[in-house]
Parts: C-alpha cells; sequence; structure tokens
C-alpha cells in the first residue's frame, strides 16, 4: 500500500497507482487495448512539430469539494506535479517546458521534444488533477481525498487496506458500478490465495508461481482465471556505471550466466518464458535476431570476465522487494547462478515503496518487474531515460532512437522500425541482465465482471477496478 495519499509524492508508481486511481482523474486514461482515451480531457491536437498539444476539458466535471475542474485547476496540478519541491515525481515531467491556461477550458501543455509519450504520461496517477484550492485552504493531500474520480476515501488502514465510498454526481456511471470498494495489500501469496479461496475477497492478482497451486480453485464452479498478452517481464536492472559494469562484457557475461529456463520451470510454473529483450514477443518492436541472444553458457559468461579484466568475485549488491514473490526466489536464483561464475552477489531486501528510490541512488542492481506503458517507446524511455529508473544514462545512440520514436508524425512502420532498432541495442548492449516474461494473471468469482478487460493490466501487473464490479 502506499504510505502516502498524495499522488504526487508517488514512491513506486505500481504499489501506489491501484490505490490512488479510483479517487484522481487525469487528463486522459489507459483502457484495455491498451488504448489511450479521453478522461478529463475530451480530446487534444498536437501542433504540426509535436511539440505541443491543446488539451479540451469536458465541462461537467467537480472536484469532491465542489469546485470546477477547470484549466486553472488542471495547471495548477500539473505544475505542482512537476515541481521538485512539492512533488517526488517531477522526473516523469522532463519534457515538459511549460503548462498554460488558453481558456476556462482548454490547456496547452509545450514540451521539449515530440512527445506521443505525453498522453500516457498524462493518464497516470503521477498526472493526478488535485483540488489545489482546497488545499491552499488547508486540505491535507496525504491523508485525504483532493481527487475528482468516481470514489472518495473512507476509511485508510495504513500497511492493510483502503475502502472507498461512491461519490455520487460523477460523470461517468460506468466506472463506478459498486457503492463501496474494498483494496486490500496482501503482498503474501498464501495470504492472497487463502482469502480468495475462502469468499473474503472478489479478485486477485495471481503470480506466477501460484499458478499450479490455483488450478484446484478456478477449476470449480464459480471462479475464473484471466490472462492477458505477455507484455509486463521480469529483469535484474543495472547501473551500467559502477565500476565493474561499464565494460559491456561484463553485463554480457551476466547475462549467459543465467539459466532461464531453470527459473521458470522452478519457480514459476512454466508461466514465464525466457527474454533476453526489452520488448518481449507479439509486442510492437520485438527484435527477432535478438530473441535468442543469450543462451544459457556459463563458461562463456567466465570467458568474457576474463577478457574484460573484471576481478575475481567481482561484486555487486542486488535489492529486490522484501516479501514479494516470485522477486525473493529469483533473486536467490539469480544470486547462486552469478556465483557460480565468479561475481560475488550481495542481495539487499528493502520494502516495495522505498526499493525503487534506493536503486537509483546508484551502485546498485534491483531485480523486479520490468516497468511497461502502452506504447513499447515510452516503455524503453522509463526504463533507460529516466534516472529514477536507470542511474547511469545509456548511450547517445540509443536515447536518440528512443526519442526519434516519439514523433507524433511518424508512421505507423517508421515507429516500428526505430522501436526494433533501440530493443535490439538494449539487448546487445546488455542494459539489464533480462530474465523472463510474464503475463498479467487475474483470479476472479463468476459474478465479477470487468476483470478480464481491465485498464492496466495489460500491460503492467496491476488493477485499474473502473468498469470493474459485481453483479447483484
Amino acid at each position: 500500500m502506499p504510505n502516502n495519499l498524495d499522488p504526487h509524492q508517488s514512491g513506486n508508481y505500481t504499489v501506489d497507482y491501484p490505490f490512488l486511481s479510483p479517487v484522481y482523474d487525469r487528463l486522459t486514461q489507459v483502457i484495455s487495448g491498451p488504448e489511450i482515451v479521453p478522461m478529463l480531457a475530451e480530446e487534444w491536437t498536437f501542433a504540426e512539430d509535436g511539440r505541443s498539444v491543446d488539451f479540451r476539458l469536458r465541462d461537467d466535471a467537480v472536484f469532491h469539494s465542489g469546485n470546477p475542474v477547470d484549466a486553472d485547476a488542471v495547471v495548477g496540478s500539473l505544475e505542482r506535479a512537476r515541481d521538485p519541491q512539492q512533488s517526488r515525481v517531477a522526473g516523469r515531467f522532463d519534457m515538459v517546458e511549460s503548462v498554460q491556461v488558453v481558456d476556462d477550458r482548454t490547456v496547452r501543455i509545450t514540451t521539449s521534444r515530440p512527445a506521443l509519450d505525453l498522453l500516457s504520461v498524462l493518464a497516470t496517477t503521477e498526472s493526478a488533477i488535485v483540488d489545489v484550492d482546497a488545499m491552499a485552504s488547508g486540505l491535507d493531500i496525504s491523508k485525504e481525498s483532493a481527487g475528482s474520480g468516481p470514489y472518495e476515501f473512507d476509511q485508510v488502514r495504513p500497511g492493510d487496506r483502503i475502502t472507498y465510498v461512491r461519490h455520487e454526481g460523477y460523470w461517468d456511471s460506468e466506472a463506478q458500478k459498486p457503492v463501496r470498494l474494498e483494496l486490500i495489500g496482501l503482498p503474501d501469496d498464501n495470504s492472497r490465495l487463502n482469502a480468495f479461496r475462502s469468499g473474503q475477497v472478489d479478485a486477485i492478482k495471481v503470480d506466477p508461481d501460484q499458478y499450479d497451486e490455483l488450478q484446484s480453485v478456478v477449476t470449480q464452479p464459480g471462479f475464473e482465471l484471466h490472462e492477458y498478452p505477455i507484455v509486463q517481464s521480469y529483469v535484474l536492472y543495472l547501473d551500467i556505471g559502477i565500476p565493474g559494469l561499464e565494460d559491456k562484457r561484463v553485463r554480457q557475461a551476466l547475462n549467459y550466466a543465467i539459466d532461464r529456463e531453470s527459473i521458470n520451470n522452478a519457480l514459476l510454473n512454466d508461466r514465464c518464458p525466457p527474454l533476453t529483450q526489452p520488448l518481449p514477443v507479439g509486442l510492437d518492436g520485438h527484435d527477432a535476431g535478438a530473441a535468442n541472444l543469450y543462451p544459457y553458457d556459463p563458461e562463456r559468461a567466465r570467458q568474457l570476465l576474463e577478457e574484460s579484466g573484471a576481478p575475481d568475485n567481482l561484486p555487486i549488491r542486488i535489492i529486490y522487494v522484501a516479501g514479494a514473490s516470485p522477486q525473493q526466489e529469483m533473486a536467490t536464483a539469480v544470486q547462486a547462478q552469478l556465483r557460480d561464475v565468479g561475481v560475488d552477489v550481495q542481495l539487499a531486501p528493502i520494502p516495495a515503496v522505498d526499493a525503487q528510490a534506493t536503486f537509483r541512488t546508484g551502485g546498485y542492481g534491483l531485480l523486479n518487474i520490468f516497468l511497461s506503458a502502452p506504447t513499447p517507446g515510452q516503455t524503453l524511455l522509463t526504463n533507460y531515460l529516466a534516472d529514477f529508473r536507470f542511474p547511469t544514462p545509456p548511450s547517445q545512440d540509443f536515447a536518440d532512437t528512443v526519442v526519434r520514436s516519439l514523433d507524433p508524425s511518424l508512421s505507423d512502420d517508421e515507429r516500428t522500425a526505430l522501436y526494433e532498432t533501440a530493443s535490439g541495442t538494449a539487448a546487445e548492449e546488455a542494459y539489464s541482465v533480462f530474465l523472463c516474461g510474464s503475463p498479467t494473471m487475474v483470479a476472479y468469482t463468476s459474478d465479477t465482471v470487468g476483470m478480464d478487460s481491465l485498464g492496466h493490466a495489460d500491460f503492467t501487473s496491476i488493477f485499474d477496478v473502473r468498469y470493474a464490479g459485481v453483479t447483484s
């Protein structure tokens, strides 16, 4: 669960989004597909050079306080999110140069580069539109609601759960099917499965290592399981600037040292096929030429380490999310396999809300889910060009390729070619230790609707409960 209810103070987007999105609207939203569609913005228009976008706001949105969601509120919110003195997510808006009021219902965002990815950035809770007038009157947004979404906070039990009540008069009744909503943070797989099996909850997120055990439940009447296409993956993020890892031969050696098939078979119930690049099979931009770049070859790993002049027992500190499965088990397997080729791995379990922030300070690896986005270009940019995800910048050629792919004027074929080039470069340069690609899986009772079309679940493993509900 988030340790702060302020969406602009988010420490981990994938942790915070499910709990904050029912309360906070954004300019855009991602629905199943994934597809970016209007939310508070009815429509938008890019300038010819792709460096500014005009957003036309809907006229029937209000904050829970009754204040209007107008252009002033949108500008005040986004300026707050961009201000590092008020926000922990300011880095998400590095490409934004200005946010301006055009008229009461129109906002113009100007960017430093063509920014097709702006639309999906604005769909995140990090871009939540908050009630700045209520905050100016003393509302503590870290503990109370300042949103305009379909739900309001009812009870907040830190470290456990949040319950919500429907906000009457919301403009999109389909987004608030249940009268009451309860989201529970259960990081332990067994606890989550037992709660589902016993009827305490209507739906759960399923990790790959739970798949076999879950079959005894979902094969019974009254239960369902849905798998979204493989888009997300598990990787060991690397800080390529720390001593030893600045040589790509060392990073390649780490990739050759990993027995992905054994990890998939032993830990993940064969639900996480091996992956050697950032964009999985089936995703626009997957580079077929890099599909099998790193077969398990410990002898090749030792050879590359020797050629690079890496010291014996090269030390690497790897963070994983404490108590999270299968990351914890995967971290132990990776540690053993890397030690087998002469790499001294020290594991550092850190709570989910702090893991990413610790990694960004530099000097660590991070074994976690590879953050996906609605478009492959944003996936590559977020994971490799944002300092909060990748402490040492990759090559300039790679960065230029990714940025060019975000030009709104490109054809689909031109954009795909750039994605493939960038994905292949990330693989060959071994910017990460790629592990495997995993589908998002959700289990739910048969009277639950909308769980097979969750807005964010088809590109990352988090719930978006808008449009979901339980039949009466």
